[in-house]
């Protein structure tokens, strides 16, 4: 009997404030277009969220009419959402049990107000940003804790001076442990980053991997292309209207065909030009059969 790991993949549920939806334009290949994303719902509530994207894990996206108006190509990034808050402080969690004073891990320290849940972030991507607000290329950590504190006042001599934080319910700022956090037992003298007080980071759920799909807008489909290749189609050879139909044979495009003499003696040119007037007396049932006007 074979012995090995067992798991599968599941879809991923997620609601609006999961989910960033970023889109650029270009009107070709050739212009650059668009030099930033922007968010395709500036403001969306969850209910409509699941009427354009679907629900239970299953997701189609229904793309604005509003926005996707213009011929030319639409890159869209789905990505899990992402947020931009400060680091307040890096300290530790500190218990006092009969007047015994215990230090947990260290951590980060972070404002509690933009996230719904302080237990939401177990799991989630921090990547953080130089002196220079420049983000640092490769350098994240994945938070383990997520809990609510409170500044702690410290009497005790032990860590004397420095700012710890006791667990408070009631708390307005968040405590996140990270891992990596440490170093390996071979170079455990090596310092590992986990941030430091003031600087910025972005904080980003793992719910899915971001995705990225580019959509064409054109006039023209291999459908529309269909008719005028394999279509049915009419020549009227006594007012040199050529018509084209559609799969249903109502009509498609119209043009108007004829010969011009150019200033050449013996030049002819045959001329292919669209009609913008329709002529309605072209309808194909009529004229196939013979008796049209």
């Amino acid at each position: 009997m074979a012995v090995g790991l067992y798991g599968v993949n599941k879809l991923a549920d997620v609601s609006i404030d999961d989910v960033d939806i970023l889109y650029a334009y270009s009107a070709s290949r050739e212009e650059i277009g668009d030099i930033q994303l922007r968010p395709l719902f500036n403001s969306i509530t969850n209910s409509d969220f699941r009427k354009l994207i679907g629900a239970d894990g299953m997701y189609k996206l229904r793309l604005p009419a509003n926005v996707f108006n213009k011929l030319g190509y639409y890159s869209i990034l789905i990505k899990p959402k992402t947020f931009q808050t400060t680091i307040l402080d890096c300290s530790y969690v500190v218990t006092n049990d009969n007047n015994q004073l215990n230090i947990s891990k260290k951590g980060i320290v972070i404002p509690a107000l933009q996230f719904s849940r302080n237990n939401s972030l177990v799991g989630y991507q921090i990547e953080y940003f130089d002196s220079n607000d420049v983000k640092i290329n490769n350098l994240t950590r994945i938070i383990t804790s997520s809990d609510l504190v409170s500044i702690n006042v410290n009497n005790n001599t032990v860590n004397q001076g420095a700012t710890t934080y006791v667990l408070d319910p009631a708390g307005t700022i968040l405590f996140l442990t990270v891992s990596p956090d440490q170093g390996s037992l071979i170079s455990n003298n090596v310092r590992v980053d986990i941030g430091q007080k003031n600087q910025k980071v972005l904080i980003t759920n793992t719910y899915f991997d971001p995705f990225y799909v580019e959509v064409e807008m054109v006039d023209q489909t291999i459908k529309t292309l269909s008719y005028a290749l394999y279509g049915n189609s009419t020549r009227d050879l006594q007012n040199g209207i050529l018509t084209y139909f559609n799969d249903q044979n109502f009509i498609y495009r119209q043009y108007n065909l004829f010969t011009r003499k150019t200033d050449f003696e013996f030049g002819n040119v045959d001329v292919r030009e669209q009609r913008t007037i329709t002529n309605f007396d072209q309808e194909f049932d009529q004229l196939s059969r013979g008796n049209g006007e």
